[in-house]
């Protein structure tokens, strides 16, 4: 999906593909609800995470220079963390996709399906890219 997000409401073109991607998927539910839902819910997440990070930012200033700087490489240290997990999490099912994916490609295929075959190893890719960027930051 090429849409860009800034942090608003997601465009009408990114609302049609979810609603269409959802429809497929669950056939039987309300396409146009469940969207609504999980927008909302979004919305509320977004919320509730801006006023945090806001008390944090109350409670840090009450803090002395020492013991803000101690907090501030705590927090890092939690981000460095958090990132080596998800990494990790993410490595071993994209290894065996990419490698189930690669094996596929060695197959007599039709044109159309090597295509996407080689799509899928490009994507697996770049999610690996991210990942190894992730656990680099997080060094």
């Amino acid at each position: 999906m090429n849409e860009s997000y800034s942090g608003g409401e997601a465009s009408g073109a990114a609302r049609a593909l979810a609603r269409d991607l959802i429809a497929r998927l669950l056939p039987s539910a309300d396409a146009d609800l469940l969207l609504e839902g999980l927008l909302a819910e979004r919305a509320a997440s977004h919320a509730a995470f801006s006023r945090d990070v806001m008390r944090e930012g109350a409670r840090d200033a009450e803090l002395d220079p020492p013991a803000r700087e101690v907090r501030r490489v705590r927090r890092q240290l939690a981000l460095g963390e958090s990132a080596r997990t998800v990494q990790h999490a993410m490595n071993n099912p994209l290894t065996a996709l990419l490698a189930e994916a690669q094996l596929l490609e060695l197959e007599p295929l039709a044109d159309e399906h090597l295509r996407t075959v080689g799509r899928i190893v490009e994507l697996a890719r770049r999610v690996a890219k991210v990942g190894r960027r992730l656990d680099d930051s997080g060094s």
